[in-house]
């Protein structure tokens, strides 16, 4: 009796460390599905974005875009194409349905090669913003006006000698104001920002020269209807950089300009509006992960509220920050720290209070870089950039991309 009671033991044991070790397998299997790779110092998962459809443009050389807004009945992308003319870089316009197909598509070619980094949506048509190249190795800026159709209505080239370079720009009553980087001969880079009217005139030029190096990357209207700029400078012996946000008065004069970061770099590349004063997006270094998002909010008049340090263990940036419909903010960039390959389009979502709220990554294992997002629904989002061409691995990792724009929900 006593034996069969311990073969029944035996038995029973037996079962239920098979049934333990199945459990565990099937939980095992559950934790990597539910349980991603998270953000660091976030109990936010990082995962697959839902891909609702993609789209590529380009040829047989280099395609890149550098932002794209929504636009009647679709989307405006516009950046640079090297597959039209051999050896030479030609402005790229397109404008795509809201499926993401291709309604029309201008090029713009300046002096030795042209290039569009932004674009504005006006009643009658878009305002292109964007650099031009002289043989001399010179850039200056480029600014065209088209209608609906694409059809160039007028362009100027904005500059002087050596670099005037161009990032975006402002809308206002009378016309735009642009925001770039400008240099002379034994000059370092100083923020640029010149007032053009409707037109394409320029009303004002300004720089502000001292000692360190500085571009002006992207503004606002502020409430008072002055301009706020965010973009970077170096510190005085040049070594490393900080965010920088200014203040420009409606004549082009400085009001005043505050500088954020510590003793590594910070660049802010975007900023928006938001409720009660305005929000940066850049990258920060640090030693540990080499380079992190970093999002900063500040006050209406300069004053940090407070800053968000967002990324994995390797190098994650941002390029965008927008508001999202309901109060946060989307951020877009790359990451080498998450999703399916070398770096990857990367969207996370911040609230007001500087929370991140969700994660995720669409790419494969070539490389893809996000320059722009649009909400387009609840949790549906179109973002746009470039990639490694689709089905050659031959040419992954070696700088000759294609555009690529998707459209993603967030799982």
């Amino acid at each position: 009796m006593y034996g069969g009671m311990k073969g029944n033991r035996k038995i029973a044991i037996l079962v239920l460390v098979l049934l333990v070790t199945t459990i565990l397998a099937v939980s095992t299997t559950s934790i990597m599905t539910i349980f991603a790779p998270k953000l660091n110092d976030t109990s936010v998962p990082v995962l697959p974005a839902k891909l609702v459809w993609e789209k590529t443009y380009g040829g047989s050389a280099d395609d890149r875009t550098f932002y794209a807004m929504a636009a009647p009945d679709g989307y405006l992308v516009v950046g640079s194409t090297r597959s039209i003319v051999p050896n030479t870089i030609v402005g790229w316009c397109l404008k795509l349905n809201s499926d993401g197909d291709a309604v029309w598509n201008r090029t713009f070619l300046e002096a030795s090669g042209t290039e569009l980094r932004y674009a504005i949506s006006l009643t009658d048509g878009f305002l292109l913003v964007g650099n031009e190249f002289s043989p001399s190795g010179d850039v200056n800026g480029y600014v065209a006006r088209i209608d609906n159709e694409g059809a160039l209505i007028w362009s100027k080239v904005i500059g002087e000698e050596k670099t005037n370079k161009l990032f975006s720009a402002i809308p206002t009553t009378d016309g735009f104001v642009l925001l770039g980087s400008t240099s002379s001969e034994g000059n370092r880079n100083s923020a640029w920002f010149v007032r053009i009217s409707e037109n394409g005139d320029i009303m004002w030029n300004r720089s502000f020269e001292n000692s360190t190096d500085s571009a002006a990357r992207k503004g606002v209207l502020s409430p008072d209807g002055d301009f706020i700029v965010a973009g970077y400078t170096s510190s005085q012996n040049g070594s490393n950089y900080d965010f920088l946000l200014t203040k420009i008065g409606a004549d082009g004069n400085m009001i005043w300009n505050k500088t954020y970061g510590d003793q590594e770099n910070q660049k802010a590349y975007s900023i928006t509006r938001s409720p009660d004063g305005y929000v940066m997006v850049g990258d920060t270094e640090s030693a540990q992960t080499n380079i992190d998002a970093w999002v900063v909010k500040v006050d209406f008049s300069g004053n940090i509220l407070w800053a968000k340090t967002v990324g994995g263990k390797n190098a994650d940036s941002p390029s965008f920050i927008v508001p999202s419909d309901d109060g946060g903010y989307l951020v877009a960039g790359f990451t080498f720290s998450f999703g399916a390959g070398n770096r990857d389009f990367w969207l996370f979502k911040i609230d007001d209070s500087g929370r991140v709220l969700w994660s995720c990554t669409q790419g494969d294992e070539g490389y893809q870089e996000a320059y722009s997002v649009i909400q387009t629904s609840g949790n549906q989002y179109v973002m746009v950039g470039w990639t490694d061409p689709k089905g050659q691995p031959g040419l992954i990792g070696k700088a000759q991309y294609d555009i690529y724009v998707i459209k993603i929900q967030y799982p």
